[in-house]
């Protein structure tokens, strides 16, 4: 009697040892690491890098040049398009003002008609007043030139027009992606074919 039942009981413990060990080759076989995905969305941001040198003073019936070198940077985290508006403080100023690229060079009132020309199609002049950078700017890109340098001349007889005045840039920025309404109403992304497919976008949700 007490032969089987250490029978039993030898039994009973091999079953045990047996299923630890499936337990344990079950969890080794079955083991799983979890990650987390981390999505960071995109950030879109520019930066006007201009070189700005002004003079002391404009003296009438004298050429004045100081260095005004327009661009922008994308200091975003996404690639984007740019565009600059160019203001002066002082309409009336503007008209003995040149502005001065290269080798090449126009009044400042006749700037917009001469942009795309000066600097082989990059910036282009819309009819919202605006110079378009027709390039997708990428991320820490800057653009080409809009500008290089202005020169001032006030004629001696125009003295009492000679004001003081300043050149405001302005500087916008929309991403390259854009978005797209699929049939049934699902929203989706991709890039814009040109600077006037992402502005036409923007424009329209403004």
């Amino acid at each position: 009697m007490e032969r089987k039942m250490n029978i039993r009981a030898a039994a009973g413990l091999l079953a045990l040892t047996g299923l630890l060990g499936m337990g344990t080759t079950w969890a080794y076989f079955t083991y799983q690491k979890y990650l987390t995905n981390q999505f960071r969305v995109g950030y879109n941001e520019i930066t006007v890098t201009e070189e700005y040198d002004p003079p002391d003073e404009i003296i009438p019936g004298e050429v004045t040049e100081f260095r005004k070198a327009v661009q922008v940077e994308n200091t975003g985290t996404v690639p984007c398009y740019v565009r600059i508006r160019l203001e002066y403080s002082d309409s009336e100023m503007k008209e003995y003002c040149t502005h001065i690229l290269g080798a090449d060079s126009a009044r400042a009132s006749e700037w917009e008609n001469m942009a795309e020309q000066f600097t082989g199609g990059k910036w282009v002049y819309g009819t919202d007043g605006c110079y378009y950078y027709t390039s997708p700017l990428k991320v820490q890109e800057r653009t080409d030139l809009l500008l290089e340098k202005v020169q001032v001349h006030v004629p001696k007889e125009d003295s009492g027009k000679l004001k003081d005045f300043e050149i405001y840039v302005y500087a916008e920025s929309v991403q390259t992606m854009i978005h797209v309404s699929g049939a049934e109403g699902q929203e989706s992304s991709w890039e814009a074919l040109d600077y006037k497919e992402a502005w036409g976008q923007f424009l329209e949700r403004v």
